[in-house]
């Protein structure tokens, strides 16, 4: 055991030898910049051939340290050709950059190898919390943002602007928009989405029925941070004061429009209250490194 630490030792002595920047993790946990998700993804495939658990334990120690951000590492401004600078924050106007553009392609190849991100027309995993933070994660991973949760946020924005580019500019006004090839596995979805229309006859056990066994609700619970287990009671509770104060069936067109908002609204749901230690359990636990 002794010499396999001594091993690791010295692998991370040569890695920081030459040249990870020590503040890659940190820099992906504040995100906010374009240039900075092309600069993470030039940096995972920079070292790509690299040990990434390795590497991974170099920046999260970097990070426990205290490290911040180091200077010399700052991603350097997308400018136009004619060398204008782009302002960062504006998704419109830097994906003008041809850095933007293969960035931009890369993220969509890979949330379609994910159906359960947008695939809720087959896929029986789609909107659920468990698969779909595990996509994400993946994602992230692929791209040099180590699943940290501001990076997986940025992912997630320019993603759903372009498909909503895509589903109105292009599917809807037929205007012609640069990604139509790379969106085009949504197509079907979308188009379908149109005409989809809430079920007014759906009711609680209808929806609890239709995802067993895909989720354990009694292991989901007990797993789930405090904060959310008391809001899960806080809600039983709820409940229970409505049932004793109302109807059966004034309750359960209460219920059924709750669960019809759950469908419509599940994948916003599924992503909301994580915390960044959720993300980083996942990366040692669920994420597979490439």
């Amino acid at each position: 055991m002794t010499s396999e630490n001594d091993a690791q030792e010295l692998k991370k002595e040569e890695l920081i030898e030459k040249g990870v920047p020590l503040d890659w993790l940190v820099r992906a946990h504040r995100a906010t910049t374009m240039e900075t998700l092309v600069y993470l993804c030039h940096q995972r495939h920079k070292w790509i051939n690299e040990d990434q658990k390795i590497i991974l334990t170099i920046l999260q120690d970097y990070e426990k340290s205290g490290g911040g951000l180091i200077a010399e590492n700052h991603p350097p401004p997308l400018r136009r050709k004619r060398g204008k600078h782009i302002p960062a924050p504006t998704f419109e106007s830097v994906m003008e950059h041809q850095e933007i553009y293969v960035f931009s392609c890369q993220l969509f190849d890979l949330v379609r190898e994910e159906p359960s991100i947008w695939d809720k027309l087959n896929c029986l995993d789609f909107g659920y919390h468990q698969p779909m933070r595990q996509a994400w994660c993946s994602i992230s991973l692929k791209l040099g943002g180590w699943g940290a949760i501001q990076h997986v946020h940025m992912l997630k924005q320019l993603y759903r602007r372009r498909r909503d580019q895509y589903n109105i500019d292009f599917l809807r006004l037929g205007k012609p928009f640069q990604y139509s090839e790379k969106l085009s596995f949504l197509k079907n979805v979308l188009e379908m989405s149109k005409s989809d229309s809430l079920n007014p006859d759906i009711s609680l056990q209808d929806h609890i029925d239709a995802s067993e066994p895909k989720i354990e609700y009694e292991e989901e619970v007990k797993g789930a941070p405090v904060h959310i287990q008391n809001i899960m009671r806080q809600v039983s509770e709820k409940i229970d004061q409505v049932a004793a104060l109302n109807r059966p069936e004034v309750l359960a067109q209460y219920l059924s429009k709750c669960c019809n908002q759950v469908v419509a609204n599940r994948e916003k749901l599924a992503s909301s209250g994580l915390q960044d230690k959720e993300w980083i359990d996942i990366r040692s636990s669920d994420c597979q490194l490439d």
